[in-house]
């Protein structure tokens, strides 16, 4: 018989918080719409980041705490310019790199879906204005019951590892990007195993299952809302 992804929360969690995200950070998206659309975000997000989960859910994440939000934000520009001691020339030309970076590793979980994981280092921002190094892993998957295609991305803050002024700096050049991300290249490999590894099966079916959760509650307001319409229009 399956576990449900509540039953099997403590141990696969131990997983997912020792290797893929710190404090459970996780976000799913839908991988069928343009742009990756939000559809859950989770309670270690919330704490993290300090945005209520409602706050995202429906948007791209990097509209509100990624590189479009950054460049988009002179404030949060200036922060970063700030914190790598560099022009804000030089940092929206930066955050424009790792915003590139951060798309082609979606491209990988896309082109390569369920067998391979996309990796990226970029400035993520929280709720306070905070700016920080954040290792990101992104996963495609397919649900085996409702066929459903969605996406995870799971976030580390690496800031005590890799300082800001250090991945701007790796942000001037493929070649000095593609160092950093070699020299990261043993935590990555912990984390690519974790999700695709021996032992990954039930990483893979709790996810399998907040997904279900996820799919099920918008039939739900689906069928809310085709119910709610039809009896307006009877009245």
């Amino acid at each position: 018989m399956a576990l449900s992804a509540e039953a099997m929360k403590p141990s696969t969690f131990a997983r997912v918080e020792g290797h893929l995200s710190s404090e459970g950070v996780f976000l799913m998206g839908d991988s069928q719409l343009m742009g990756f659309p939000i559809r859950y975000a989770s309670p270690g997000f919330e704490q993290v980041y300090g945005f209520a989960a409602s706050e995202i859910v429906g948007k791209r994440c990097g509209d509100l705490i990624g590189g479009p939000y950054i460049l988009s934000h002179i404030e949060s520009l200036s922060t970063v310019a700030t914190a790598a001691g560099i022009s804000l020339k030089d940092a929206e030309a930066g955050v424009r790199f790792l915003t590139q970076k951060a798309g082609e590793a979606c491209n990988v979980m896309m082109v390569y879906s369920g067998s391979r994981v996309g990796v990226s280092l970029l400035l993520n921002r929280k709720k306070n204005g905070e700016v920080f190094v954040c290792e990101c892993l992104v996963l495609n998957l397919r649900h085996p019951t409702v066929n459903w295609s969605y996406c995870v991305g799971f976030q580390r803050d690496i800031t005590a590892e890799v300082s800001l002024r250090t991945l701007m700096a790796a942000a001037t050049s493929e070649e000095a990007y593609a160092r950093l991300i070699q020299s990261r290249s043993a935590s990555l490999e912990r984390r690519r195993q974790t999700l695709l590894g021996v032992g990954s099966e039930n990483v893979v079916r709790y996810l399998h299952e907040k997904a279900m959760d996820i799919f099920s509650l918008d039939i739900w307001r689906t069928l809310r809302n085709e119910l709610l319409q039809g009896g307006s229009e009877n009245v």
